[in-house]
């Protein structure tokens, strides 16, 4: 410890002589930091006031071109003045068209030689003068002359109105002494101009010619020649002027002076500025000083005469007393100067001079006082933390040296320890000379630290010793690192800790948990393997029991087979738990996905439980919303485990009160299809503490629950992991002695594309009375019928039935079970409308229970939709529906509807020819139709059928439509020429919109799916011999246009706006225990098809290999093969779109050969 604080007292002493050192030249850059930052603020002040200088004076020069555009303004329009003034004296020197002169004007110029004119506006008026002489010279055409100038003066006086000049223009005389003056002079004399007289005309004239011919060196204008002359004494004005002249010319002689003339004050007033913005001086074209505003100095008048003199114009030019402008002015009058002095700048930049320098020297107080009282203090500061800084540097040192955890710094570029405390030094083994970190630590640094850049703490474990094995008696530490800057590199603050007793620990765990996970493994696979063990010998008791109890002669012993018969079925219930159990805790439960419809699963579960109501006080409601048909995509049998397991239980716990079954198919926020079901009892329910344990396996209500109840305790838990394996959630709502209701929330996929239908509104089919007790019962009935365009009324009670019938009639009265046959025949007698009983124990076909009564069961929808529409029918047209199902009688058993109204009136004895090349098709079809009554006969193309009908009646043809030697267009097209009337059905696996239409134009009656449902078969075949005057309208969509007619009553498998059901029926189509007699045929039919799928192959045959294709696709679809279909159908489509054979067919062929062989187990041998 002593050695250690010696070692901090040296350092100190050292590091104190370096702060000493490192202060003095602080203080030294300080000052010359300070010094710099004061002549970066002169000279920034310095700018500013260049910088607002400049823009004054490019404000300055603006001002000045304004005041050079005005005057050349003025400039122009005296001069276009003088144009028009020439325009009008030729005009009315050379017009034939010579008028008398006012009485008033021709006697005052004989009298006095003045006449006042008169201009005809605004009372202006101006000065014709003549003198005696002129007078006498002109004789008889005086009159004509004096005419001649009197309108020239009143037209030129309006001209300058116009112009709005108001300066004096004059026409004088140059061979006669006349003048004509506008305005008026003796109009406008105010003692300060005298009038003119005659005797003064020689004398302006006189003037104006002295003045051009001093300035021009010519005596007059030339033709069209306007001139500038001037600043003169104007004699008559008495002030200096500005005349633009022009001389008129008859023929080549000068008659005639026009003058426009501008007091130079009229010009000093445009120019006038304030003295402060600048000087402004107007120079003649010989460079004369014309006038100034304000007025200058000579020596400065000189002083810019002789600068402008040197300028082009234009242009602006500095120097030593100010800035001085020059812009022309138009050609031949001279230009404009403008002077501004330095001093008149200063003036107006006054203030925002002032501003910069206060700013400047504020700035410059700031850094002295920041200087002075700031930062010398700063430094003072700093130098005293920096000193306090490194005593507790000396004592962290100290305590670093003591702590009892190993602490070190580490170079992130090659793991070198930059400095470690002697703990860590000890425990990483380092020499005192060397600052590497051992190999195999540095490799746990390399693979356990962050990348760099990520400011997180990590933290890992390495061995004291590399290749330690036993692992019992190793030595390990445990790194704690951060991401830091340490003098200007980056490093890894470490601490280091012995975890050696903590690893050992952690090991022992490890060790315990591994042996509870292998006996919990153990016991799954001992529950699963004696669940297959009990059930292989169960499924042989069960079954052996069946068929004894179905042997003549044990009569008397039927009471002791059907206990047998319950205890066997419950045995086998808790097996099937157990296994579902095991394959869950196991991990090895999978999921099936599949397009189906919940509304059929859910009815056929509701199904099988009504009849547990039968001598037992509960009544059972399955409340299914219209939403569940539709088509959607999961684990069926899943979905129907849970919901069977809920009902089981609802049963089970439940003596008296009501169960209730609902379900639903909603849209989350997401935008997903979520199926929700609910199951409600008035059970013995439970407690809360209960409830939240009830998921859990192996649990029940209470110590007696299993001897009363029976049952393992896993079906909800078996409920509620399914449930989270589809994504979703399970969840109880119960209260002792009152019930529970249980909630199931399953989040569903859509189907594909091709399986959806578009919704479609129904159009308005009238109104159907409901009468259900239970309200929620009766408005899931209505929103049943209500999605195919009925109105519904519902009602709770005979009363309000009665009440409403006295008002209204239905189409249809629709009663539920809760009421007999004599309420009905009540209402009936109120209202005279055919009725749908809805029982639960009803038939799934509507079969007649009386005059106008059709009955039903509840748990069939599309029983009920047939019922209502043909209980409808019969009311539009006054039949008894029981005469379209054969006059039954009540006790007779419901016999199918299709088969009492369809089969039994038109598809008995209907001969069917099938055109159909693939013996699968054949097979399933024939025995499809031979069900319903039909007589089918088979050809194998078009060209077998022809010749069938060539000494066979059929009633319909069914043709497939690519076949070998004839196809399905083909035959069609012969059908149509040959016999006219023949029905013929498309008979194909596709089912797009577009190709139905192309079918229907091309003129088929119909098309049915291809493998078909018998239900479909059944409904396409009714509708054609049912309406054979409507049948291309009535057939063509067999299962949508259904809803117009009988047939849409079966069992179509779709409804309006719901999507189609799969493209199989498998219950329709064939019986499950004959599907391996359907794969038996496959196999053989395979064994001869194989062999010709390598030889189209071989023989690159695009199209032999789409007919393949296509006729081997159905066969898939009847066995249940749907990826082997899609295969057929994908290599169909790319033959379709490429017109040559190419890699893709081959490759795509020979892939669906080998799984062919490969699924259905096809050798060699077995290909022929």
């Amino acid at each position: 410890m002593q050695k250690t604080l010696d070692r901090t007292q040296a350092s100190l002493a050292e590091a104190f002589a370096s702060l000493a050192k490192n202060a003095k030249r602080q203080q030294y850059h300080y000052l010359a930091t300070i010094v710099t930052l004061m002549v970066i603020v002169v000279v920034s002040a310095v700018l500013a006031a260049v910088l607002a200088a400049g823009k004054q004076l490019d404000y300055r020069r603006g001002l000045f071109t304004q005041y050079v555009a005005d005057i050349s303004l003025l400039m122009h329009g005296e001069v276009s003045f003088l144009r028009r003034t020439e325009l009008t004296v030729q005009f009315y020197q050379q017009t034939a068209e010579v008028r008398s002169l006012p009485e008033s004007v021709a006697a005052s110029i004989q009298q006095s030689g003045v006449a006042l004119g008169d201009a005809g506006t605004d009372g202006s008026h101006f000065d014709l003068v003549v003198a005696e002489s002129a007078r006498n010279a002109w004789g008889a055409a005086l009159n004509e002359k004096l005419w001649r100038l009197y309108e020239a003066g009143q037209s030129t006086l309006a001209t300058q109105q116009a112009f709005e000049l108001n300066h004096r223009a004059m026409l004088i005389g140059l061979a006669d002494d006349y003048a004509v003056v506008m305005p008026s002079i003796q109009a406008a004399a105010d003692g300060h101009v005298r009038p003119l007289q005659p005797s003064d005309i020689a004398a302006l004239r006189a003037t104006l010619l002295h003045e051009l011919q001093a300035q021009t060196g010519r005596r007059l204008p030339a033709r069209n020649e306007r001139v500038w002359v001037g600043p003169y004494v104007d004699p008559q004005l008495g002030v200096p002027v500005m005349t633009a002249l022009s001389a008129y010319y008859a023929g080549n002689t000068p008659i005639m002076l026009m003058t426009m003339s501008i007091p130079v004050d009229a010009l000093v007033g445009r120019m006038y500025r304030h003295s402060h913005v600048g000087t402004l001086l107007l120079l003649s074209a010989d460079q004369r000083a014309v006038v100034s505003s304000p007025p200058l100095p000579v020596q400065t008048a000189r002083m810019l005469q002789t600068t402008a003199a040197q300028m082009p114009d234009d242009t602006y030019r500095y120097t030593s007393q100010g800035a001085i402008l020059r812009g022309p002015l138009m050609p031949g009058f001279g230009s404009l100067l403008g002077y501004l002095s330095w001093g008149s700048l200063a003036a107006a930049l006054a203030w925002q001079f002032a501003a910069i320098a206060c700013g400047a020297l504020l700035l410059l107080a700031g850094i002295a006082l920041t200087a002075r009282f700031w930062g010398l203090r700063l430094l003072r500061t700093n130098c005293a933390q920096t000193a306090r800084a490194l005593e507790n540097e000396a004592i962290n040192h100290v305590l670093v040296s003591a702590t009892p955890i190993g602490l070190c710094i580490v170079r992130r570029s090659d793991y070198s320890i930059v400095t470690a405390n002697a703990l860590a030094v000890e425990w990483l083994q380092c020499a005192p000379s060397a600052s590497t970190l051992p190999a195999h630590i540095v490799a746990a640094f390399q693979s356990g630290l962050p990348a760099a850049g990520e400011a997180r703490i990590a933290t890992f474990a390495v061995p004291l010793q590399p290749g330690q094995t036993d692992l019992a008696s190793a030595q390990f530490l445990q790194f704690t690192c951060s991401p830091a800057r340490y003098a200007g590199e980056d490093v890894l603050f470490c601490a280091v800790l012995d975890i050696t007793s903590q690893h050992a620990l952690e090991t022992q765990l490890r060790s315990a948990q591994q042996a509870t996970e292998t006996a919990m493994r153990e016991r799954s696979n001992f529950f699963a393997s004696m669940s297959h063990e009990i059930r292989t010998p169960l499924n042989a008791l069960l079954g052996n029991l069946e068929l004894f109890s179905r042997t003549p002669g044990l009569e008397a012993h039927e009471q002791r087979l059907r206990a047998l018969d319950l205890a066997a079925d419950a045995l086998r219930r808790i097996v099937n738990d157990i296994l579902d159990f095991s394959k869950i805790d196991a991990g090895e439960m999978k999921l099936v996905t599949e397009s189906f419809r919940p509304i059929d699963d859910f009815e056929n579960l509701a199904l099988s439980y009504a009849p547990m109501t039968r001598g037992r006080p509960i009544r059972f409601y399955a409340h299914l919303s219209p939403t569940l048909d539709q088509t959607l995509r999961g684990d069926r049998t899943r979905i129907a485990q849970i919901v069977n397991n809920l009902l089981s239980n609802a049963f089970k716990f439940t003596s008296s009160g009501k169960i209730m079954l609902g379900a639903e198919v909603l849209t989350d926020t997401q935008g997903r299809s979520v199926l929700q079901c609910r199951v409600c009892d008035s059970g013995i329910g439970m407690d809360p503490s209960l409830v939240a344990r009830i998921f859990r396996p192996f649990v029940q209500g209470e110590a007696t629950t299993s001897s009363r109840y029976g049952g393992t305790g896993l079906g909800l838990s078996i409920c509620a992991s399914l449930c989270e394996l589809m994504g979703g959630h399970i969840s109880v709502e119960s209260v002792k002695g009152v019930g529970s209701a249980f909630s199931v929330s399953i989040p569903m996929a859509l189907p594909p594309d091709e399986e959806r239908v578009p919704r479609t509104t129904p159009a308005r089919r009238g109104n159907v009375l409901v009468v259900c007790q239970e309200s929620v019962s009766g408005q899931i009935i209505g929103d049943g019928l209500g999605l195919y365009g009925w109105f519904i009324r519902s009602v709770t009670s005979v009363q309000a039935a009665e009440e409403w019938l006295q008002s209204n009639r239905p189409l249809v009265l629709v009663v539920t079970g809760e009421y007999g046959l004599d309420v009905i025949a009540a209402l009936r007698a109120a209202q005279p409308v055919n009725a749908v009983w809805i029982t639960r124990e009803g038939p799934h076909r509507p079969t007649p229970r009386g005059e106008g009564v059709l009955e039903v069961s509840e748990f069939s929808h599309t029983a009920i939709v047939a019922a209502v529409d043909l209980a409808a029918s019969g009311t539009r047209h006054g039949v008894n529906p029981a005469h379209a199902l054969g006059t039954q009688g009540a006790t007779q058993p419901a016999m199918p509807l299709a088969v009492a109204s369809v089969a039994e009136q038109a598809l008995r004895g209907l001969v069917v020819l099938v055109a159909e090349d693939n013996p699968l098709n054949q097979s399933l079809i024939v025995e499809q139709l031979t069900t319903l009554g039909c007589e089918p006969i088979l050809a194998g193309d078009g060209r077998q059928a022809l010749a069938v009908l060539e000494h066979t009646e059929v009633d319909v043809v069914l043709t497939d439509i690519h076949m070998p030697v004839m196809d399905g267009y083909e035959l069609l097209a012969a059908l149509r020429r040959l016999h006219p009337g023949l029905p013929v059905l498309a008979f194909s696996a596709v089912t797009d919109t577009q190709q139905t239409e192309e079918w229907r134009q091309r003129g088929f009656a119909g098309h049915i799916p291809k493998p078909t449902s018998l239900k479909a078969l059944e409904a396409a075949l009714g509708a054609l011999a049912a309406n054979e005057d409507e049948a291309a309208e009535s057939a063509f969509e067999p299962v949508e246009a259904q809803a117009q007619s009988l047939a849409a009553t079966i069992e179509s498998g779709r409804q309006p706006g719901a999507v189609p059901r799969g493209t199989t029926d498998p219950a329709d189509t064939f019986e499950v225990q004959n599907k391996a007699r359907y794969v038996a045929m496959l196999k053989d039919h395979l064994g001869t098809d194989l062999p010709k799928l390598l030889a189209i192959v071989e023989r690159c045959d695009r199209v032999a290999l789409r007919d393949w294709a296509h006729s081997a696709g159905g066969g898939f679809l009847i066995v249940g093969e749907p990826q082997f279909a899609a295969q057929c159908r994908e290599l169909q489509s790319l033959c379709q779109k490429h017109e040559q054979w190419n890699e893709q067919m081959a490759g795509l062929a020979m892939a669906l050969h080998e799984g062919l062989r490969s699924h259905f187990g096809l050798d060699e041998a077995s290909l022929h």
